[in-house]
């Protein structure tokens, strides 16, 4: 039961929490959105859906409540740590989605996480054996995901109430394009964010270690 128990619980945590109220919902805000002011007749289909079908459904919700994230953070709207702590210039995002010229893994040394990390590595030492402050981390976390990315997603969910009201078909035809190339052109960021992310958590984790042995 134990066993059982901590699985419930990890999914409520990690999977409920995070994903379904961070990602999830503002994803599905856009698109029933999308699908409510200009496709309404797929919202409401004459026509049974398997519910295996669902099932890729909440990961189209999932990537684009994602995407809100990247986008939200590429145009500093939104920040998860403290902006005049851990200040994150224009030229430092843009270099890592701009193509052309400097190569985007130049600042990946001083970017802000850098400093971030280090300061989660004495935090995690802390409160090593103290559930309950990892737990109140994890649910502060999850807060501030879902009020920023919820904010976005209504906002965006917004402009496209704005145009639905519109007589002119090719207006809505562009909005929709230009927020769905804005939003893909932030994951392509936040993917190279997220490998420079993953290589200064990495390469402080192993520091840290070294200096214990």
């Amino acid at each position: 039961m134990g066993d059982f128990g901590n699985a419930i619980k990890y999914l409520y945590r990690e999977f409920i929490l995070r994903d379904i109220l961070s990602f999830v919902t503002p994803g599905a805000i856009i698109v029933m959105a999308v699908l409510y002011f200009f496709f309404s007749e797929l919202l409401f289909p004459s026509y049974s859906i398997h519910w295996l079908l669902y099932i890729p459904l909440f990961g189209v919700f999932y990537l684009v409540g994602f995407a809100v994230q990247c986008f939200g953070e590429f145009l500093g709207i939104i920040s998860f740590s403290p902006p005049d702590e851990y200040p994150w210039p224009l030229k430092q995002r843009w270099n890592i989605l701009n193509p052309i010229g400097a190569h985007w893994t130049k600042d990946k040394d001083i970017v802000w996480w850098n400093k971030y990390y280090k300061k989660m590595e004495e935090f995690w030492k802390v409160t090593k054996s103290d559930e309950e402050a990892q737990q109140r981390r994890e649910r502060l976390i999850v807060l501030k995901q879902m009020c920023a990315n919820g904010f976005l997603s209504i906002l965006i969910a917004g402009i496209f109430f704005g145009v639905s009201f519109c007589s002119f078909l090719c207006v809505k035809f562009l909005v929709v394009s230009v927020v769905a190339f804005l939003l893909t052109a932030s994951l392509f960021w936040g993917y190279r964010v997220h490998v420079l992310r993953q290589y200064a958590r990495e390469k402080i984790i192993v520091s840290s270690r070294q200096e214990n042995k």
